[in-house]
């Protein structure tokens, strides 16, 4: 890597820079006290979490290395850089020291409450087909090496994300799709990155413990595409089915952005036709662009993952990648870890674990299965602690309406009691409901094991790939895919 000045680094920001020489080249940026390095000069950006402030650990920084740059917003700092806002700062910042890495390659980014897992994992494989492509999401990050790191978050932080890009970048890929959550969008951590595609897939009732209203949740993810994030992406990948897509689309165009629409819609520019669907087989339908009628088979199962390999076909597409070649990868494509994955089980039952942790996920997730159910489906799901109440009830009224039976259980129950989870949850059940509350979650699943037959269905909702159940302070180790493996051996 070139050498990178501080002086470059900081320029055009409102900085106030304290008692240090801005012409010293910088040898790395992070926001972890424990990684900073002991030798060079490198930059260590001071963090004012909701649980943690690195600002309590700069001596310890200073005392590993005294030639750490420290950037932080607190007015106090004798040395250092003084920003207003660190969040835009650390962005600019670490952009400008891995050289743009984005400008390098076609960056898809995917946002939107749900889908977005699938379309990135569906996006990045259809992308291989051509070219090497890296993926940075939910369940893993994926830099074109070989080697595949597990997700911390949905979407890194700053730093961390121009690193992964800068690696991708390095280990050849010609094109990385990533996750944007709204979160992600809201922090900066993806202020200016360049964009050839970018999906919005859907907006429901999520993250209203952070965003307050589902307003001014639209209205953050909103920013990826009208250009508030930075640059405005090449092309505008929008599902026309969803009202808040609908919505966006209007008001892209009537900016006369670039805007490429898919569903099932006929205004669809990317219209889906002739869905067939089997439970274990996957489906088969068809795409109409300009005319003409594109014919597609998916190992992927339901009506919201048809709408996510549109999501996935119209963005290959953009990037220059011919419908023939989309059709052969899209077909070889088998499933993502915890998305409607299937598992037969001795009995002869079939249970499917998915991620669904929202009123309008469980619908879908439900509402696809009950057509193709013999005999009865059973779920298995639960509420998140320290996390948005009000949308408790909701998730529980919609399993109890569509199920016919239902064990409510924990969900990463965090620092909240499950008596109080439950509580909430109750004021959801629908009349005449068939529902058990069962503390643990391997005891629950295990009881909804234990009452299926041949030609029932259990979904487990609500966790999907997830390893960790976090209950207080602690994470205990918890694969619901593992746990039913077990239990059904």
């Amino acid at each position: 890597m070139s050498v990178v000045l501080l002086s470059e680094l900081i320029e055009g920001l409102r900085a106030d820079v304290r008692n240090i020489d801005t012409s010293i080249a910088i040898s790395s940026i992070g926001h972890d006290s424990r990684s900073v390095q002991s030798t060079g000069n490198p930059i260590f950006f001071a963090i004012r979490g909701n649980h943690v402030d690195a600002n309590l650990f700069i001596s310890d920084v200073l005392q590993k290395n005294p030639n750490t740059i420290v950037i932080s917003e607190d007015p106090e700092l004798s040395r250092g850089i003084v920003v207003e806002d660190l969040s835009l700062s650390m962005a600019i910042i670490a952009r400008r020291f891995f050289h743009a890495p984005d400008r390098s390659m076609d960056i898809i980014a995917v946002t939107g409450t749900n889908g977005k897992t699938t379309i990135g994992f569906l996006t990045r494989h259809l992308l291989n087909s051509r070219s090497k492509a890296g993926l940075l999401g939910t369940i893993e990050y994926d830099l074109g090496d070989g080697n595949v790191i597990e997700a911390i978050n949905t979407t890194p932080l700053a730093p961390d994300f121009y690193y992964f890009l800068d690696q991708c970048r390095k280990n050849g890929c010609q094109s990385v799709v990533f996750e944007a959550s709204s979160h992600a969008i809201d922090q900066n951590r993806i202020h200016d990155v360049s964009l050839k595609v970018a999906i919005f897939t859907n907006l429901s009732q999520e993250h209203l413990d952070y965003h307050h209203t589902l307003e001014q949740y639209f209205l953050t993810k909103s920013k990826l595409f009208d250009g508030q994030n930075g640059e405005i992406p090449r092309y505008s990948v929008i599902n026309i089915d969803d009202p808040y897509g609908k919505r966006l689309i209007k008001q892209l165009t009537d900016n006369d952005q670039a805007v490429l629409s898919f569903g099932e819609s006929e205004d669809a520019d990317f219209q889906i036709v002739n869905i067939q669907e089997d439970v274990f087989r996957g489906a088969r339908f068809g795409i109409k662009h300009d005319g003409v009628i594109d014919m597609f088979s998916t190992h992927l199962f339901g009506r919201h993952n048809i709408s996510n390999a549109a999501a996935s076909i119209c963005a290959a597409y953009c990037t220059g990648l011919q419908m023939d070649d989309i059709k052969d990868a899209l077909a070889d494509f088998t499933n993502v870890p915890g998305r409607l994955e299937r598992m037969v089980l001795k009995n002869g039952a079939v249970v499917f674990i998915d991620y669904a942790h929202t009123p309008a996920a469980l619908k879908v997730v439900l509402s696809v299965l009950r057509p193709h159910i013999t005999g009865r489906l059973i779920t298995v799901f639960g509420c998140g602690g320290d996390r948005d109440r009000t949308k408790r009830a909701p998730m529980t009224n919609v399993v109890t309406s569509l199920s016919d039976y239902t064990i409510a259980t924990a969900d990463n129950p965090r620092s909240e009691p499950l008596e109080q989870i439950f509580s909430d949850m109750k004021a959801g059940i629908h009349d005449g409901a068939n529902i058990e509350f069962i503390d643990d979650r391997y005891l629950a699943i295990a009881f909804a094991i234990n009452l299926s037959h041949a030609g029932d269905v259990v979904l487990i909702a609500g966790r999907g790939h997830e390893n960790g159940q976090k209950i207080g302070d602690r994470v205990i180790h918890f694969n619901d895919k593992e746990v039913v493996k077990e239990l059904d051996a």
